[in-house]
């Protein structure tokens, strides 16, 4: 498995796992389900999104699981309108469209998604749905890399590794390299992240290295978003 593959099993990984509880709920007990029903109907998005999720990841009424995310998502819920991106990118649920894809990552990014962030990087990087811009794509991975975003992490210290869309800077490769291996729970990918900020570090000077370490030491995971 490659890094980047890896990391696009821990993402699909963490939205299970996000879900895993709503699952539940309706494998143990269906009321919870008509509750969340009912609190959504009166128009509360956080409810939408949970109708949205238990029927999208533990049912087959793929249909009406995504009325109910849009109707989150068109509310400004971050997490609904990540997941609409999602779905449009890869085309479950709803028919591929890179551009519907990016616009609701654009608008879970507006509304504080690191995820979203990340995603709307990558678009940049790729040239998808929009003209490609490497120094839009670092500007949008800081903003999730700085928010804790795993993968963006990896993108950015790519970037300043290769001095792709922003000057070449290993001390700041060698930041966020670690701070990503640091987080990953894939052994494998790990041991690669690992790899580069070594590289990074034979590239460095004694004093740049130092530098490196006292900022990797000074990093704090931003507080979780409530």
């Amino acid at each position: 498995m490659t890094l980047w593959h890896g990391f696009s099993f821990v993402l699909a990984l963490g939205v299970c796992k996000a879900a895993a509880p709503l699952i539940a709920a309706v494998q143990d007990a269906d009321p919870a389900l008509a509750a969340a029903r009912l609190r959504a109907g009166t128009g509360d998005a956080v409810a939408q999104f949970s109708v949205g999720s238990i029927l999208y990841y533990g049912t087959k009424q793929t249909a009406e699981a995504v009325e109910w995310i849009k109707k989150a998502a068109v509310q400004g819920h971050a997490a609904a309108e990540f997941q609409m991106g999602q779905m449009h990118d890869f085309g479950f649920g709803v028919p591929q469209d890179d551009r519907q894809a990016l616009e609701w990552y654009q608008r879970a990014a507006g509304h504080g998604s690191a995820a979203g962030q990340r995603s709307v990087g990558d678009f940049y990087q790729k040239g998808r749905a929009i003209p490609a811009d490497a120094a839009a794509a670092v500007r949008w991975y800081q903003q999730a890399a700085e928010a804790d975003d795993l993968r963006a992490q990896y993108q950015l210290g790519q970037a300043f590794f290769s001095g792709t869309g922003v000057a070449r800077n290993y001390v700041t490769a060698y930041l966020w390299f670690t701070i990503a291996a640091g987080q990953t729970p894939l052994k494998d990918n790990r041991m690669q992240l690992v790899e580069l900020a070594n590289i990074a570090a034979a590239r460095m000077t004694p004093e740049q290295l130092a530098e490196a370490q006292r900022r990797v030491a000074a990093w704090r995971s931003p507080a979780p978003r409530r």
